[in-house]
């Protein structure tokens, strides 16, 4: 093709036909530039599409790790909130509000205390901000991400501050209480790797004893702390983590469908 172009030129030349020489080039110049422009269109075409191939991989990672979050979250919400159920009667119990039967309340006492730790994956999110790739989304996405990671880290925050209050129990009096209500926490048999320790029997109540303990002002107020910092927990995961897992999983749907 360039040797086709490159003859007619010297043809033209040959011809002292300077006029159409001039035209010619300008021409082909114009069909180089032409070419150059269409050229690079198609390569921003294909990068846009690689892009958006990205940034889709990118959405649908994101959506599979709030998913599970999500789940995580609505489990914790359910039992969190059948936990605190029974810490609710045992404190109407103890104020003289609610009759519950002798087995029932040992019961209640023995499953009030929810030992697990709420766990949520964020390695996606981490690492798209750490590559860069976070700013591929758009703002809407980005910052409803951005507000659940920071009311995620808020959580768990207040949270362990809760808990390290609850904990600053030099004399062991709380532990001393929880131990004679039947409130420590148990290990599931699956995780069992040694036998059950007994309850020591210098803690072992009667019924009436048992009642009269759970009635105590002072057993009162160190339920009610404890019950608190449950019923707070279970309102901020409920009504703010869960909402906004939800929100932005709806958002990532939304987009993807967009892009479709």
């Amino acid at each position: 093709m360039i040797k086709f172009f490159r003859k007619i030129r010297y043809n033209l030349m040959e011809q002292n036909k300077t006029g159409k020489y001039f035209k010619y080039a300008i021409g082909e110049i114009v069909l180089v530039v032409i070419g150059i422009l269409i050229a690079l269109q198609i390569n921003n075409w294909n990068e846009g599409r690689k892009l958006e191939k990205s940034k889709s991989q990118l959405m649908l990672a994101l959506k599979s790790e709030l998913v599970k979050n999500k789940k995580e979250l609505d489990n914790y919400s359910l039992e969190i909130h059948e936990s605190n159920s029974r810490f609710n009667k045992v404190l109407l119990y103890s104020v003289g509000d609610y009759t519950i039967p002798n087995d029932s309340l040992k019961f209640y006492l023995s499953e009030m205390i929810y030992g697990r730790t709420l766990s949520l994956l964020s390695s996606v999110q981490e690492e798209a901000i750490n590559s860069g790739k976070f700013e591929m989304l758009s703002d809407s996405l980005k910052q409803n991400l951005s507000v659940l990671k920071d009311y995620t880290n808020s959580r768990k925050v207040i949270s362990d501050r809760s808990t390290a209050m609850l904990n600053v129990d030099i004399d062991n009096r709380i532990v001393n209480l929880m131990a004679r209500l039947n409130m420590l926490p148990v290990i599931p048999d699956e995780f069992l790797s040694h036998p059950l320790i007994p309850t020591h029997p210098d803690f072992l109540l009667s019924n009436m004893e048992l009642s009269s303990l759970v009635k105590n002002p002072d057993t009162y107020l160190t339920l009610n702390k404890i019950y608190l910092m449950y019923a707070a927990d279970e309102v901020w995961v409920k009504y703010g983590l869960v909402r906004l897992t939800d929100k932005t999983i709806a958002l990532i749907d939304k987009e993807l469908n967009t892009n479709d």
